[in-house]
C-alpha cells in the first residue's frame, strides 16, 4: 500500500469517528440542547471538507508544465540548431564551438538541467559511458554524416602455430575498393576486393608462438589509402589434438589430411586395415578403451566402421560418451547394417546412393559429396554450403560429439591456391569435435580501447594484469566465471595472469577504427531512441504542486468549523 493510500485511510477513519461523535451527542443531548437539522447537516458536511483540504496539503496534486529540451553534441556533430529554451551541451568527444557548454558526461548534464525531460542527440551517437544515463528517457537521435571506412571488423582471437586465421568485416563509402592484410613485416599477405555490400574476408597464416601485429589497409576505387588498422594476433603453443584416422583403404582424402596434419604439427596416427588383423600406415593399434583414451578425435569411414567387431564398436562409443570426438566419413553407399548402426547414434539418414556437387563459397572450386540427407532432433550443422544449407552435421553424445561428413574430396582445395582454405576447413572441424580442453581462455566483452571501460569475462578467480608501462593491476572477481573490469590508459599489449597461465590481449588506441566506433554508437543510440518511442514526447512534464494554498484553505475551514461549533448560545442565555 502506498503512503498516499495510508494517509487517505487515516483521514477517512477520522471523519467517520467525528460523524459518530456528532450523532451520539445529538442522540443523548436534552431536547433544548439539540442542534437543528440544518446545523447538524452543516457540521457533518464540514468534516470531510477539512479532511480533504488536509490531504491536499500533504499530497498536493501535480501540475503540468512545459519541459525543457537538452541538446547533446557528440562526436561527428555538425552545426547545432536548438529551439528557444533548450539547453545545449557538448560531450568531451564532440567538436563544438567554444560557446557551447562542455560537460564530462551525460549524467552531469542531466543533473545540472533537471527540467530537461527530452534529449536530442546530435552526431555519431552516445558512447557506452552515457547510454545508461539516457535509458528510459524521451530521446531523439539526429545522426550526422554516415561513417566512411571500416565499419565492422571481426578479428581472430587465438591461433595455433602454422594454422590459418581469418579477418572479416565490412567497409562503407569506398565503392569498388579493396582491402589488404599485411604481415608484421609490412608485406601483403592477402588481398580482396570489396563485395557489393562492402564485405570482405582475408586469410593469413600464424607463425611462431607469441604476439604479433598484422595490419589492415583499406583502399578506395582509385587505389588511395582510406584507412589503416591493426590486427592483433596471439599465437599460442597449445597441445595439439591427437587424432586417430582409420580408413577402409588408402586414398587421396586420407593422404592429404595426413599431410596437412603433419604440416600443422598435429599428432595424427593413420592405419588402413587390410584384413586378417593386418594394416598399413603408422602401425596397428587395437581399438579398445586404453587406446582411445590417448586420442581426442577418431575419424572412420563406412568401410573401417564395418570392419570393427562388436566389442570394438562398443569401446569406441563408450569413449565418445566419455569425451572423444568421432567423425564418420560417407564415401560410398551405406550398407543396411551400417545405416542402422549410424541411425542408432541419433541421425536420421536417407539417400546416399548418388553423388552431387557442392560449392562452399562463391569463388571456390566445387567439391563432391554423397547425396544423403542428414536429420535428427538435436542435430547441428558442422559445414554449410554457400547458400547456408547444412552439408555436414554433428550431435552431442554424452560428453563427446559425433559428426557425419558426406564430402568425399575436400583435398581438391589443397591442390591449387586454396591451401589456406583447406587448413581453415579442417581446423574448424577439429575445433568443434575434438575432446574439450580443461580451461578456456578469458574473453573480452567488446573492443578494448584506451580511455574506455574494458570488461574481461570467464575469469576463474582474482587475476593480475600487467600494463604496457610495467604497472600491475589486480582484478577482483566475486565468483568463478564472472567478469572483471578496468580502465586501460595506454594502448598496447596487456598480459592477464591467472592460475599460472598468461593470456595476452591488445588494447587499441583511443582514435583507432573511428568508423567502427561511430557505427556502434549510431546503432546503440538508435536502439535507445526506438525504446523511448513509447515514452512521453517530452513537451510537457508533471511535478508536485504547491502546498501552501491548500494549507491556508484547511486552516480557514478548520477555524470556521471550530467557531461554528461553539458559537451557539447556552439555553439559559436564550430569551
Amino acid at each position: 500500500m502506498t503512503p498516499q493510500l495510508v494517509l487517505a485511510a487515516m483521514l477517512a477513519a477520522a471523519v467517520l469517528l467525528a460523524a459518530v461523535r456528532l450523532l451520539r451527542w445529538q442522540t443523548k443531548a436534552p431536547p433544548e440542547a439539540k442542534a437543528s437539522m440544518g446545523r447538524l447537516a452543516l457540521l457533518m458536511a464540514a468534516q470531510p471538507l477539512c479532511a480533504l483540504l488536509l490531504y491536499l496539503t500533504l499530497v498536493p496534486p501535480p501540475v503540468t508544465t512545459a519541459a525543457g529540451t537538452l541538446v547533446v553534441a557528440t562526436r561527428g556533430a555538425g552545426r547545432l540548431s536548438a529551439a528557444a529554451g533548450s539547453h545545449v551541451v557538448a560531450l568531451p568527444e564532440a567538436s563544438a564551438p567554444a560557446t557551447v557548454e562542455r560537460v564530462p558526461d551525460l549524467g552531469t548534464a542531466l543533473r545540472r538541467y533537471r527540467d530537461a525531460a527530452r534529449i536530442v542527440v546530435v552526431g555519431d551517437g552516445l558512447p557506452a559511458r552515457d547510454r545508461d544515463a539516457a535509458r528510459g528517457r524521451a530521446l531523439v537521435f539526429e545522426p550526422g554524416a554516415a561513417p566512411r571506412g571500416i565499419v565492422r571488423l571481426d578479428l581472430p582471437s587465438r591461433a595455433a602455430p602454422g594454422a590459418s586465421f581469418a579477418v572479416g568485416g565490412r567497409a562503407a563509402g569506398t565503392g569498388g575498393g579493396a582491402v589488404e592484410l599485411l604481415d608484421p613485416a609490412g608485406r601483403v599477405a592477402d588481398r580482396a576486393t570489396l563485395a557489393a555490400d562492402g564485405g570482405f574476408a582475408l586469410h593469413g597464416v600464424a607463425r611462431a608462438p607469441g604476439v604479433a601485429l598484422f595490419g589492415l589497409r583499406l583502399r578506395d576505387g582509385g587505389g588511395d589509402i582510406v584507412e589503416t588498422a591493426k590486427v592483433p594476433l596471439v599465437t599460442a603453443e597449445e597441445a595439439p589434438p591427437r587424432i586417430l584416422l582409420i580408413a577402409g583403404a588408402p586414398g587421396p582424402e586420407p593422404k592429404f589430411l595426413r599431410r596437412w596434419a603433419a604440416d600443422a604439427g598435429l599428432a595424427l596416427h593413420a592405419q588402413y586395415p587390410t584384413g586378417g588383423g593386418m594394416a598399413i600406415g603408422d602401425g596397428t593399434l587395437p581399438v579398445n578403451a586404453s587406446t582411445l583414451a590417448r586420442f581426442d578425435l577418431a575419424i572412420l569411414d563406412e568401410r573401417s566402421w564395418a570392419a570393427l567387431g562388436g566389442g570394438e564398436r562398443a569401446a569406441l562409443l563408450g569413449a565418445v560418451r566419455g569425451g572423444l570426438g568421432l567423425l564418420l566419413r560417407l564415401t560410398a553407399p551405406l550398407p543396411d547394417a551400417t545405416r542402422r548402426q549410424w541411425q542408432a547414434l541419433g541421425f536420421a539418414l536417407s539417400g546416399g546412393a548418388d553423388v552431387m556437387q557442392v560449392r562452399l563459397a562463391a569463388n571456390e572450386t566445387p567439391l563432391t559429396r554423397r547425396a544423403v540427407r542428414i536429420g535428427g532432433r538435436d542435430v547441428l550443422p558442422l559445414l554449410r554450403d554457400r547458400e547456408g544449407v547444412p552439408v555436414a552435421n554433428w550431435r552431442q553424445e554424452g560428453r563427446g560429439r559425433v559428426a557425419l561428413w558426406p564430402v568425399t574430396d575436400s583435398y581438391v582445395l589443397a591442390l591449387g591456391t586454396s591451401s589456406a582454405r583447406y587448413a581453415e576447413l579442417w581446423s574448424g572441424v577439429f575445433a568443434v569435435l575434438a575432446r574439450g580442453r580443461p580451461m578456456a581462455p578469458p574473453r573480452l566483452e567488446g573492443a578494448a580501447r584506451a580511455g574506455e571501460r574494458t570488461l574481461i569475462c570467464g575469469l576463474t578467480g582474482n587475476a593480475e594484469l600487467s600494463l604496457p608501462a610495467g604497472d600491475e593491476v589486480r582484478l577482483l572477481v566475486e565468483r568463478p566465471g564472472d567478469c572483471g573490469a578496468f580502465w586501460p590508459v595506454r594502448p598496447g599489449w596487456h598480459q592477464l595472469r591467472q592460475a599460472g597461465t598468461v593470456w595476452p590481449f591488445h588494447v587499441d588506441a583511443a582514435d583507432a577504427l573511428p568508423a567502427v566506433r561511430a557505427t556502434e554508437a549510431r546503432r546503440e543510440t538508435t536502439r535507445l531512441a526506438s525504446d523511448a518511442a513509447v515514452a512521453a514526447d517530452g513537451r510537457t512534464q508533471s511535478r508536485p504542486g504547491a502546498s501552501w494554498p491548500w494549507f491556508l484553505g484547511w486552516l480557514a475551514a478548520s477555524a470556521a468549523l471550530w467557531w461554528f461549533e461553539r458559537a451557539r448560545r447556552a439555553p439559559h442565555q436564550q430569551a
